[in-house]
C-alpha cells in the first residue's frame, strides 16, 4: 500500500480552513499540515466585512456537514448603495468563529518553519501574496482599510462609491458594533482619506482596525504549478465589483476537492464559474486609465453581485454603474 499523499495547506482563511474541513470529511486519515502566518489583527482575520450570500453560504456549509445558521449574526432582505435600496438575501457571518469551527483542534504552524520539499501537494491559500504560486502582475490590486466600532447598527448594510475609485461600507456585526471600511485602487492613503470622511464627527469607540491588499482580477492561469495548487484570492477569485471573496474562496476549495486528481477539470470548472470576473477587472482597469465605458460594459453578468446576495433589477444596476463611472471620471479630470 502506498503512503498517503502529504498535503500542506498554506493559509487558513475562509478558503484554506474550508478545504481542510472538506478533506477531513472525505478522508479522516488524510495527512494534512496547516500553515498560517501570524497576524496583528485582533480577530486574526484579513480585512473583511463578513457579508455573504445567505443561500450560497448555507449550501457550502452543508457540503462540509456544518450548520451555517450558527455563524449567522444577522440577515438582511435589502442593502443600501449610494442611497438606493436594493433587494438582497445577505447574511453577516461571524467569520472568525467559522474558521475556528472548520479547523477544529488543528493548530496551524508558522509558514516560516515550512520545508515545502517534504509535501506531495501544496495548497496556496495565501491571498494576494500568492506566496507559493508563480508571480503575477494581474490587476487590479486594491488597498482596503477597516475599523470595528462600538456603534448602533444601521437598518441594513450600506455602501457608497468613492469619487476617486473603490467604495466605502458600513456593515452591522451585531446590534451595537459595525465594520466601517474603505477600499481604493489608489493605495492605503487614499483608502484612509475616505474612511476618515465617513468617521468625521463620530464619537464611536474604535475596537480594532485592520488593512490589507486585495487582488480582484478573476481566474489567474494556470491554477496549479507542479505540486502547488491555488484557491481563492491566490488565483484572483475576489469579485472586482463588490470585493466579495468568502464565497469564491470556499467554492474554489470545493471545486478542488471535486477534481483533486485532474488539474484540467479543476481549471475548467473555475473558469466556467468565475471567468466573468476577468471582464469586470478589464472594465475597471480601462476606467482607471481614464477611458469612458461603452454600452457593452454596462451589462455585467448577474454573478457580479450573486456572491454577496444582492439582486437589483437591470435598470437599478445599470444606473449604479453609470453614476459610479461618471463620478470617477469627473473626479479624475478635476
Amino acid at each position: 500500500m502506498s503512503a498517503p499523499e502529504r498535503i500542506a495547506i498554506m493559509g487558513c482563511g475562509s478558503g484554506g480552513s474550508y478545504l481542510y474541513r472538506l478533506l477531513r470529511r472525505r478522508n479522516p486519515d488524510s495527512d494534512i499540515t496547516l500553515f498560517d502566518p501570524p497576524t496583528a489583527n485582533a480577530c486574526g482575520i484579513k480585512c473583511c466585512a463578513w457579508g455573504v450570500s445567505r443561500p450560497l453560504f448555507s449550501k457550502l456549509c452543508a457540503e462540509a456537514g456544518v450548520n451555517s445558521e450558527q455563524f449567522v449574526i444577522s440577515r438582511y432582505d435589502h442593502v443600501v448603495i449610494n442611497g438606493q435600496r436594493l433587494k438582497a438575501d445577505l447574511a453577516i457571518i461571524n467569520k472568525p468563529a467559522l474558521v475556528k469551527n472548520f479547523l477544529g483542534d488543528a493548530q496551524p504552524l508558522d509558514p516560516g518553519t515550512a520545508d515545502v520539499s517534504v509535501f506531495d501537494r501544496i495548497i496556496d491559500a495565501t491571498g494576494s501574496e500568492r506566496a507559493f504560486m508563480p508571480p503575477t502582475d494581474a490587476q487590479p490590486v486594491v488597498s482596503a482599510v477597516q475599523v470595528r466600532l462600538k456603534a448602533r447598527a444601521p437598518d441594513a448594510p450600506t455602501a457608497v462609491f468613492n469619487p476617486g475609485g473603490g467604495y466605502s461600507w458600513l456593515f452591522p456585526i451585531g446590534a451595537d458594533e459595525v465594520h466601517l471600511g474603505s477600499l481604493s485602487p489608489g493605495g492605503f492613503d487614499k483608502a484612509r482619506e475616505e474612511l476618515k470622511k465617513m468617521m468625521s464627527g463620530s464619537k464611536s469607540k474604535v475596537v480594532c482596525s485592520c488593512r490589507g491588499k486585495i487582488r480582484c482580477h478573476g481566474p489567474i492561469l494556470p491554477l496549479n504549478a507542479g505540486s502547488v495548487w491555488g484557491i481563492g484570492e491566490s488565483i484572483g477569485l475576489v469579485d472586482p465589483v463588490t470585493g466579495a471573496g468568502i464565497i469564491p474562496a470556499m467554492t474554489s476549495a470545493k471545486m478542488l476537492v471535486d477534481h483533486w486528481d485532474s488539474p484540467g477539470e479543476y481549471q475548467a470548472d473555475v473558469l466556467q464559474r468565475f471567468s466573468y470576473m476577468i471582464k469586470e477587472a478589464n472594465i475597471l482597469n480601462r476606467l482607471m486609465a481614464g477611458n469612458p465605458l461603452s454600452s457593452g460594459d454596462l451589462f455585467f453578468p448577474k454573478q457580479a453581485l450573486e456572491t454577496i446576495g444582492i439582486s437589483p433589477s437591470l435598470a437599478e444596476f445599470v444606473g449604479l454603474v453609470v453614476k459610479g463611472a461618471r463620478d470617477y471620471l469627473a473626479h479624475r479630470r478635476a
